[in-house]
């Protein structure tokens, strides 16, 4: 379990240090203090350096470059390059520049570091016809592993390319345990979909049900359709719910974006046994009322699965929430844990269980 988390040179973080570290652990800040890029970090280390870590988090944040046709002019025909640039402190994109992740469990670190292209190294790589000059490549390194190379434009422009991306990858080592990063958006119908299916694998689709009666004490049933019905279901495509009082069962979608959130989150808990799971803004969608019993959800099954969380949150009634369990449950509090990211410091600002109840007692702030 990660109980220290470093960040050098890395997005908004010249230097930056997360300490005492929980099993499951709440962000909290203002709004662009680097919330996110922490989740990102433990993400793209737990991967041990895969590449689509680093693609996915710039496609999250919809940082790209207009298309460019050959000579130069803009071309909206071409698919927007992803700007990897921004993956560096102070946006820097130069030869030398160099970004690490580090932590104090097996993980270790993982390093990129910009480099140049030796002679044909980048077409070898990548063959993006951009009519731009991939003259550098990113060299990723973890501490399981040798060099990986990625391919990119001297402005840090990154083209997608699923074959090359997989091909960079296949040399990255699988992760030393299993990973889920959930995004505001939570997840695809199609992910959540293949995450089903391993619950129904497993026979636990009825701890799946009792977690979402948080949100509807009558739910009895949830049921991922399958062929071309799905596409009627637009929200979220392909799921229904079936509850005790109602004959005919009822597309997810009709319930609002908490019920969605609490699928997510739920079917992610259930795949990530001794795994990581990096939650942004936790509490999306979901009422006041049932905090409290959405982090029972989370840090019981942590504790009982060996899971290490990192969330988000921007609500102080997430905090109440996670206060109010600790009040009910001391014997919980072990394995939680408050971390306010502070620009202004190089390190985030531990709250055990005694200091989030003392702070949240005396109204001190902390979101």
């Amino acid at each position: 379990m990660i109980r220290k988390l470093t960040l050098e040179n890395y997005r908004s973080f010249e230097s930056y240090m997360l300490e005492d570290l929980a099993r499951v652990n709440l962000l909290v800040g203002p709004n662009n203090c680097g919330k996110t890029s922490i989740l990102e970090a433990a993400h793209f280390l737990a991967v041990q350096g895969d590449p689509r870590a680093l693609v996915h988090s710039t496609y999250r944040r919809g940082e790209v470059l207009p298309s460019r046709s050959h000579d130069g002019a803009e071309d909206p025909r071409t698919r927007e390059p992803y700007d990897l640039s921004h993956q560096f402190y102070g946006h820097r994109f130069e030869v030398g520049t160099s970004f690490q992740i580090s932590s104090d469990d097996e993980l270790g670190n993982v390093g990129v570091t910009i480099r140049q292209a030796e002679d044909g190294q980048a077409e070898d790589l990548f063959n993006i016809e951009t009519g731009r000059t991939q003259s550098l490549v990113l060299r990723i390194k973890s501490l399981s592993q040798g060099n990986v190379d990625l391919a990119v434009n001297d402005d840090g422009s990154f083209t997608w390319n699923p074959r090359a991306l997989r091909r960079a990858a296949a040399n990255t080592p699988t992760a030393t345990r299993p990973v889920q990063f959930l995004e505001v958006d939570s997840l695809e119908p199609r992910l959540m979909a293949s995450m089903w299916d391993n619950v129904l694998v497993d026979g636990r689709e009825t701890e799946v049900v009792h977690a979402m009666r948080i949100l509807g004490s009558n739910l009895s049933s949830i049921h991922f359709l399958s062929g071309e019905r799905v596409h009627r279901f637009r929200g979220s495509p392909g799921i229904v719910l079936g509850f005790s009082d109602q004959k005919r069962r009822v597309p997810l979608g009709s319930h609002g974006d908490g019920m969605r959130r609490l699928l997510a989150l739920s079917l992610s808990l259930t795949q990530l046994r001794n795994g990581l799971l990096l939650a942004d803004e936790i509490d999306t969608g979901l009422h006041w009322k049932v905090m409290e019993d959405m982090w029972r959800l989370v840090v019981e099954t942590a504790r009982d699965a060996s899971i290490q969380v990192f969330a988000t949150t921007h609500s102080y009634d997430c905090v109440r929430g996670l206060d109010s369990l600790l009040g009910a449950n001391p014997e919980l509090g072990d394995h939680v844990c408050i971390q306010k990211i502070e620009r202004s410091l190089d390190q985030a600002v531990a709250f055990d269980a005694d200091r989030i109840r003392a702070a949240v007692k005396h109204g001190i702030e902390l979101r």
